[in-house]
């Protein structure tokens, strides 16, 4: 199921990438996603569930938890699938500053660097790591890094 399609009470992991990930190793994403979400099932029962994989660095799992509620194990099926990538999807101290359809990602350290050099500031556009509704994520999925959770962390 298409993201989009999902209710915004619907919960979603946040999965980051340490780099920006290349066409083949995206196709080869898209196509095993499609086959996990599709056969997702908690205790049985299928999980209403979909995707997006957003500047070639972002991924958003998200589960309407209205129709079937993911349970510890299936939960765990997620964050084992892309572990077997090729890709590190478990970073969540970077930094993703979107542009397009790609994205600029920044360690903490690079990010302080870079802000000193005032190549960004508190009003640049980050992505916001810290989203678990659908809701949120369609609404505060991107927002200045003065309110980002690694601006207190940079500005010291």
């Amino acid at each position: 199921m298409i993201i989009s399609q999902l209710p915004e009470n619907s919960r979603v992991w946040f999965f980051g990438a340490s780099t920006l990930i290349e066409e083949p190793e995206k196709m080869q994403l898209i196509s095993k996603l499609d086959l996990f979400v599709s056969d997702w099932k908690a205790h049985g029962s299928d999980l209403v569930a979909g995707y997006e994989i957003l500047h070639d660095s972002i991924l958003l799992v998200a589960v309407d938890e209205s129709v079937t509620p993911p349970t510890g194990c299936s939960i765990d099926k997620v964050f084992k699938l892309l572990e077997s990538m090729e890709t590190d999807w478990f970073q969540r101290l970077l930094i993703w500053q979107p542009f397009c359809n790609t994205s600029k990602i920044l360690s903490l350290s690079e990010a302080k660097e870079v802000y000193k050099k005032r190549e960004l500031d508190g009003e640049t556009i980050v992505v916001n790591t810290m989203v678990s509704t659908l809701k949120e994520a369609r609404e505060q999925l991107y927002i200045p890094f003065k309110n980002s959770w690694a601006f207190a962390k940079i500005n010291l």
